[in-house]
């Protein structure tokens, strides 16, 4: 793979920073890095996220490679009910063996997930995804079904939905599919590993059904009482054009 000196010192220093506070034992409970677990932070819980997704294509554009970054602050309204304000999306990239790449501030976004059933004192958990997102001539709406089960030391997950998104000043109208699978070993009460996979389906225009595309590889995580840190890299398993061949997802939070 080809990367530049920066993109890796860029990488580096932001798993850096995340480690550097590795020193407390239980933030949040998240195991997973594109799945979202059932439970809901408890009423007045408060917690600061930042999401870091570095993606390469090394066969359709070597070198290239892209940073997208989400800052998240989150809240629990109620012990079912958990709040979240993505107060800047952006993205930047180093615009392959060209070297054109830039920086593109995407906008802002509300979340909110209501846990249905839980799952440590249910047969399974449930819970409902929404999601608003907003930026310069851009419109977004994301749902999703949020399913797990947890077995001993053994946490699966499953979350399936779709996003509609209005872009080009309204005009141009697109659409996805997608579901996500995970599974979670719990080491110790603070690290965990697993695996994770993820089916996204391409709606072009909201019409039909496009292309498919399959990602899996593994996963782990470390919580504490005020920090949690969790990643996840995958492998494209198809081979179409247009997504990249391995992203790498790095979640670290605060809570207070």
């Amino acid at each position: 793979m080809v990367t530049s000196p920066d993109s890796r010192r860029a990488v580096l220093s932001v798993f850096g920073a995340s480690l550097a506070l590795l020193s407390l034992a239980e933030a949040g409970s998240r195991r997973f890095a594109y799945s979202y677990e059932t439970t809901t932070m408890p009423r007045g819980a408060m917690e600061l996220e930042t999401t870091l997704t570095w993606k390469t294509d090394v066969a359709e554009e070597p070198g290239l490679e892209e940073y997208d970054l989400r800052h998240e602050f989150e809240f629990g309204v109620t012990d079912r009910l958990q709040m979240a304000f993505y107060f800047a999306d952006w993205s930047i990239d180093n615009g392959g063996e060209g070297g054109k790449g830039g920086t593109d501030f995407q906008g802002v976004a509300v979340e909110a997930i209501y846990n249905l059933t839980d799952p440590n004192t249910s047969p399974f958990g449930s819970a409902l995804y929404g999601e608003v997102a907003a930026g310069e001539g851009t419109l977004g709406l994301e749902g999703k079904l949020l399913l797990q089960k947890n077995v001993g030391a053994w946490m699966f997950v499953y979350n399936i939905g779709g996003e509609v998104e209005w872009e080009d000043s309204y005009h141009e109208k697109n659409g996805e599919l997608f579901q996500t699978l995970g599974a979670s070993y719990q080491l110790n009460p603070s690290w965990s590993v697993g695996v994770e996979a993820l089916h996204e389906v391409a709606v072009p225009e909201v019409s039909e059904i496009a292309e498919s595309h399959v990602f899996a590889g593994p996963n782990f995580s470390w919580r504490n009482r005020c920090y949690s840190l969790a990643v996840a890299g995958l492998w494209e398993l198809t081979s179409l054009d247009g997504e990249p061949d391995f992203q790498l997802r790095t979640i670290f939070s605060f809570s207070f």
